[in-house]
C-alpha cells in the first residue's frame, strides 16, 4: 500500500509541475538536500536546499514555458524512514514556430519520512544542450540587414 501512494503522489508532484507549480515540490527539500542535474549547461549541475532549487525550477520553466513532464514508469522501494523511487521521465515543450522540444530522462529521489534526501535526474543532455543552444540563437538580436 505504501509504494501504491508514494506513486500517486510522485504522479500528482508532476502534474502540478506540469502545471507551472513547483512550490509544492520545492517545499519538499530542505538546506541539506541535494539537487543534480546532469549535464555542463545553465540547467546542469548541483544545487543545495530549497531556495537553488526554487530558482533551478524558476530558470527551467522560464527556459521551457509550457513544460511537460510525465512519469512513464515509477519503481519504488523502501520504507518511509528511506525510500527510493526511479521514474522513466517523458519531457516536452512548445517551441517557438510550433516546434516542440521532445526528450526523456530518468530520476533517482532518495526521500526520508516524505523529505527529500537527494534527487538525481539524467536527461538526454545532448538533446537539451541542442535546444538550449537553438534557443540562444533564436533568442540573440539579428544583425539589421542592409
Amino acid at each position: 500500500m505504501y509504494k501504491f501512494i508514494v506513486k500517486r503522489i510522485v504522479r500528482r508532484m508532476f502534474g502540478l509541475l506540469s502545471e507551472g507549480d513547483y512550490e509544492p515540490l520545492v517545499k519538499q527539500f530542505r538546506p541539506q538536500s541535494r539537487f543534480m542535474f546532469a549535464g555542463d549547461h545553465v540547467l546542469g549541475g548541483e544545487r543545495r536546499g530549497q531556495e537553488e532549487v526554487r530558482q533551478w525550477f524558476q530558470e527551467t520553466l522560464r527556459r521551457f514555458p509550457g513544460l511537460q513532464i510525465v512519469p512513464q514508469e515509477i519503481v519504488v522501494t523502501g520504507w518511509p524512514w528511506n525510500t527510493v523511487i526511479a521514474n522513466h521521465l517523458a519531457i516536452s515543450a512548445p517551441r517557438p514556430g510550433g516546434r516542440e522540444y521532445r526528450n526523456e530522462g530518468m530520476q533517482l529521489l532518495r526521500l526520508r519520512w516524505g523529505q527529500v534526501v537527494e534527487d538525481l535526474i539524467f536527461e538526454d543532455t545532448l538533446a537539451l544542450e541542442a535546444e538550449l543552444r537553438r534557443s540562444e540563437r533564436a533568442d540573440r538580436p539579428q544583425p539589421a540587414a542592409l
